[in-house]
């Protein structure tokens, strides 16, 4: 089983880190793939470089078998949608079950995206509830399971909620906190914290 985890990853920090490693310990994935968009449709442009987000990537990552840095939607450019990255990790990994994680207020805005019915036939939903997000339990209210063992006999077209551990830290706050100078490495991955600073990322407002 495999496990995507989009975004802008603006930097990637240790509240990635954590669900990722969580999620694919609680679902006994084989792999989990990070997946940093090109153009993202429903949040801000990244303020720096596809190169730099890699790379950040990769030294977060390093440490873990299990995870693996996946440049599709880079490769492509353009606008990310997950209906067509799924379609050409669908192609790619054709035995394999898919699942894609998503945050509780990136769920409750699922019907926004492009194609959400085509996205629940390419692959399950696991949801990570965050304390204070309420789950639209609405949306395709007939495909919420409560076991992960359902995810193993199902292909796709699961939704599954999941608790996971609350952790604070947001790309939004480790930016903040670089701008004004301040320390952000309780919220990042040493090498990442390092890169950065190295790299003068984040040093100006965008």
């Amino acid at each position: 089983m495999i496990g995507v985890l989009g975004g802008t990853f603006d930097p990637i920090h240790l509240g990635h880190m954590q669900i990722a490693e969580q999620v694919q310990l609680r679902l006994s994935l084989d792999e989990v793939h990070f997946l940093p968009c090109a153009i993202p449709v429903h949040r801000d442009l990244p303020q720096i470089s596809d190169t730099n987000r890699t790379q950040m990537i990769e030294l977060a990552i390093a440490g873990n078998s299990n995870f693996r840095l996946n440049t599709l939607e880079l490769d492509r450019g353009g606008n990310s949608y997950m209906v067509d990255t799924l379609r050409e990790l669908r192609l790619a990994n054709q035995s394999d079950t898919i699942n894609l994680i998503l945050g509780a207020d990136a769920f409750n805005r699922f019907l926004d995206w492009r194609c959400p019915d085509a996205i629940l036939q390419l692959a399950h939903l696991v949801v990570c509830r965050r304390p204070g997000v309420e789950l639209d339990k609405s949306i395709y209210a007939d495909h919420w399971v409560n076991s992960t063992q359902v995810l193993e006999s199902q292909a796709e077209a699961c939704i599954l909620p999941l608790e996971i551990d609350e952790n604070h830290c947001s790309s939004t706050q480790v930016r903040q906190l670089l701008l004004e100078q301040n320390c952000a490495a309780s919220c990042l991955p040493p090498a990442v914290f390092k890169y950065i600073l190295s790299n003068h990322l984040y040093e100006q407002s965008q």
